[in-house]
Formats: structure tokens, C-alpha cells, sequence
């Protein structure tokens, strides 16, 4: 184990003088936590890859937000809720 020297500041001192755990657990939940929440990357998800092959060939032109010689990108996800409702 890496041993870390930190500066706390007295407020957050004496509120954690009153917790059951230690400090040094305190940090580590507190790290795990930032680093799983930093860590995810949404581009990695099975969402991401599904939305990424689906296309529609023939867009409405409504719907197209952007578009290359190349590439169309299209707000359908967007309008969802009229298609549903």
C-alpha cells in the first residue's frame, strides 16, 4: 500500500471525529467512488455500439441536425416522444 500525506481542513476534521470509520477508509471509499464514476466512458457501453449501427437510409429532412458529404446525423431519438404519444 502507497502511503499519501493529505491537509484537511479543521471543519472536515472535526466532523469526521464523530464517524465510526477510520480516515484512511473514508479516503478509500471516497477514491473508489471518483474513480468508478470517472472511469465509465459511455462510448464503451452496449448502448453506445447499438446506437452506432443503427442508420436510416433515407432520413426525412425534418430530422436531419447535421450533415456531411459523408455522414448524416438525425434527431429522431429526440422527437420519440411524438412518435409514441
Amino acid at each position: 500500500m502507497n502511503h499519501v500525506t493529505v491537509d484537511i481542513p479543521e471543519n472536515l476534521m472535526k466532523q469526521l471525529q464523530n464517524k465510526s470509520d477510520s480516515i484512511q477508509n473514508i479516503l478509500i471509499k471516497a477514491l473508489e467512488d471518483y474513480l468508478s464514476r470517472e472511469a465509465s466512458d459511455i462510448t464503451k457501453t452496449e448502448t453506445w455500439e447499438l446506437c452506432g449501427s443503427l442508420e436510416i437510409p433515407n432520413p426525412e429532412p425534418e430530422f436531419i441536425a447535421s450533415q456531411t458529404e459523408t455522414e448524416c446525423y438525425t434527431n429522431y431519438s429526440e422527437q420519440s416522444d411524438r412518435s409514441l404519444y
